[in-house]
């Protein structure tokens, strides 16, 4: 190497997230870093449960849309009667229609949609069970569960930083790559942290030596489930796949 020149990390995994930093050691080698969780559902000697926040959601944009949009509706049918302008009143009326679906939808997305997507780590198993939803496009119909179902083996882990306003921050991303190769088939968000990039490291090495059945680990720093995560918890695990998460492997 010249003098001055430097050699900058590298991702391993192809091909790149244009937004990576770093990537963590592998799920099955010894940890570097102190393990530590946030938060804790669940843990015992068959599974791991950990809350995982929704990110794909600016839960403040969501409700001020909302409120804005309801006060829009509410000046423009006062101005329209106010000032008498009734050949605008049809129109007023269909535009106030349309605004009262996307305050609806605002409101049902703030105060009705779960904002907590578990994941759940089986080490009998040795599988990753994401739990995520899926949004239907019509505004009135609920959300859909749906596991994702991982081989704790082929999941690799990163650290991105996201700069788009609502989830601005660090990530810790699992990454699932075909077997036995560092080429990516997908990635999902594990953990977010606004600032605190060492604790999504912290989250990596204790979810590895958890799944490295080492037992040796601390109680997580906060109790319970954080405030801005309600007003609505996950739904229940579906029936199969609770039972299959949380049970040992047949032989």
């Amino acid at each position: 190497m010249s003098f001055m020149q430097f050699e900058y990390p590298k991702p391993r995994l192809h091909p790149k997230h244009n937004n990576w930093c770093e990537d963590l050691p592998e799920n099955h080698e010894p940890q570097l870093v102190p393990p530590q969780l946030r938060w804790l559902t669940e843990r015992n000697d068959i599974y791991l449960e950990v809350p995982r926040y929704r990110i794909e959601v600016m839960w403040g944009g969501v409700l001020g849309w909302g409120i804005f949009t309801i006060a829009y509706i509410f000046f423009l049918n006062v101005f329209v009667f106010s000032v008498g302008i009734y050949v605008f009143t049809l129109m007023t009326l269909l535009a106030s229609v349309f605004k009262f679906v996307i305050a609806y939808f605002c409101f049902k997305t703030y105060f009705v949609e779960p904002r907590s997507q578990p994941i759940r780590l089986n080490r009998k198993r040795q599988k990753l069970y994401v739990y995520n939803y899926k949004q239907p496009w019509q505004p009135w119909r609920k959300a859909i569960t749906c596991i994702s179902v991982y081989n704790w083996a082929d999941i690799h882990g990163e650290v991105h930083f996201e700069s788009t306003p609502g989830i601005r921050g660090y990530h810790l991303y699992g990454v699932l790559c075909e077997p036995g190769t560092l080429q990516v088939v997908e990635r999902f968000v594990l953990a977010k942290e606004w600032g605190e990039r060492e604790q999504l490291n912290q989250i990596w090495s204790y979810l590895c030596m958890y799944m490295q059945h080492d037992d040796e680990l601390p109680p997580p720093r906060e109790a319970g489930t954080p405030d801005f995560w309600q007003p609505r918890k996950a739904d229940a695990w579906p029936e199969a796949m609770e039972r299959e998460s949380t049970t040992i492997s047949r032989v």
